[in-house]
């Protein structure tokens, strides 16, 4: 990073009210290869949640003049040009109409969505335990197994990799299911 550059962290989110994406493993694995191979350069993810139906990401763009709207932009035309192939052209047109990015701005804003995006599976009925859910980034971040998420900025916003592992584990309890369906 340029000293003369700022640092900015967003929420990512695809999810496409309509389309029927992400409900088969194969779609999921496929997703996040694409997600890993053509987003990752561009903006540094602290930490990500595919479940069936939505995908969502904390990540870090560098830069002076990040506006949300070049952000939905960026994802939704790298979207409609990776996506071909593994999704039916109609998918992809509800997927890149569906991005939103909502900047986060203190490192309260990280650490909560963070554990909000980890949580999801067990919250919506996905899982039955989220830290055993494959398609998040907590357990790459609970073991430190090397990954491509920007694990040091992750565990520096919770006090540390064992203060990430002891919140999640102290809040474990508090995750209640909902109904996916009526969540914002």
């Amino acid at each position: 990073m340029k000293p003369y550059e700022s640092e900015t962290f967003w929420h990512i989110r695809i999810r496409p009210a309509q389309a029927d994406v992400f409900q088969v493993r194969a779609e999921r694995f496929a997703f996040l290869n694409v997600w890993r191979t053509y987003f990752i350069n561009s903006m540094k993810t602290c930490a990500y949640v595919l479940v069936p139906g939505d995908f969502s990401a904390v990540v870090s763009i560098t830069g002076n003049d990040v506006q949300p709207e070049k952000i939905v932009d960026f994802v939704a035309q790298k979207l409609q040009k990776k996506l071909s192939g593994i999704f039916s052209p109609e998918q992809i047109e509800l997927m890149a109409a569906s991005v939103t990015a909502e900047r986060l701005y203190t490192e309260k804003d990280c650490i909560y969505k963070t554990f909000d995006l980890h949580t999801t599976p067990q919250k919506y009925g996905f899982s039955t335990d989220y830290r055993n859910y494959p398609f998040s980034s907590y357990k790459a971040l609970a073991n430190g197994s090397p990954s491509q998420i920007d694990q040091k900025t992750v565990w520096n916003w919770f006090g540390g990799k064992l203060r990430f592992s002891v919140f999640h584990q102290a809040y474990y309890g508090w995750v209640k299911p909902e109904n996916m369906a009526t969540a914002s």
